[in-house]
């Protein structure tokens, strides 16, 4: 009986290394890299170079003269917003406002003298726009449009000898703007973004009834683009999105 059992120890202990090998191994989990997710609130400063194109018809009862004048300069300033993801689709809207050194003077042709000139400047805007986008991980490719809003300085000089010709004339306008942008997700809370956008600042009317004798006005129609650099910092920490 001792022999026999010896002997069923052995043979058990030959088998089990052999069903051991038999046995399906667990496959190690598999690492999925998260990807990253734009939902959240944020603030932020931009900078960047701006034109404007100013078109303007100066008239009165004896003549009416066409006028076409270009500015450019700097703008910067800050913007807040917020963003949801869905999926791979980003939603927000977003506000911003800036100060600008766009200004230019030109020269103002006949029936003037040759020393007659005017200044058209920007001196701050802002907008309220919508974003939508898609999202690749860290990197969002987005269009923007909305309401924009800015301070216009329009000056006219009909002489360099005397006050009697000048005029200034300030306003405050309203247009709409849209754009393209590409957005990138810093290894932080902070994003880092380069946009394009246009401006259609619409046609107003200045009364000239000091710088024009007669009295007269200006229609003035005014566009604007601009490419602007910015960073933001995203409250709430990187979340990662789940797809």
């Amino acid at each position: 009986m001792k022999k026999f059992l010896i002997a069923v120890a052995g043979l058990v202990a030959l088998a089990v290394p052999a069903l051991a090998a038999d046995l399906p191994v667990k496959a190690p989990p598999m690492v999925v890299n998260p990807a990253y997710n734009w939902t959240g609130f944020y603030i932020g400063a931009q900078v960047g170079w701006s034109g404007i194109s100013d078109s303007q018809v100066l008239s009165s009862p004896t003549f009416v003269l066409p006028v076409s004048s270009r500015a450019s300069g700097v703008v910067g300033g800050g913007h807040a917003g917020y963003n949801f993801q869905a999926s791979r689709f980003v939603f927000g809207v977003e506000a911003d406002i800036e100060a600008s050194s766009v200004r230019n003077t030109y020269l103002i042709g006949a029936p003037f003298i040759p020393s007659t000139f005017g200044t058209n400047n920007l001196n701050w805007e802002g907008s309220l726009r919508g974003r939508a986008g898609i999202a690749v991980d860290r990197v969002l490719f987005y269009g923007t449009a909305g309401w924009a809003f800015g301070s216009f300085n329009d000056f006219y000089n009909g002489s360099v000898f005397s006050p009697v010709f000048v005029q200034g004339v300030s306003s405050t306008r309203n247009g709409w703007t849209a754009g393209a942008g590409i957005e990138y997700a810093l290894p932080s809370n902070w994003t880092a973004r380069v946009e394009y956008r246009y401006t259609d600042w619409g046609t107003y009317t200045n009364n000239l009834n000091v710088f024009l004798a007669p009295p007269g006005t200006s229609v003035d129609k005014v566009t604007q683009q601009a490419v602007r650099v910015g960073v933001s910092y995203k409250f709430g920490g990187p979340v990662i999105a789940k797809y």
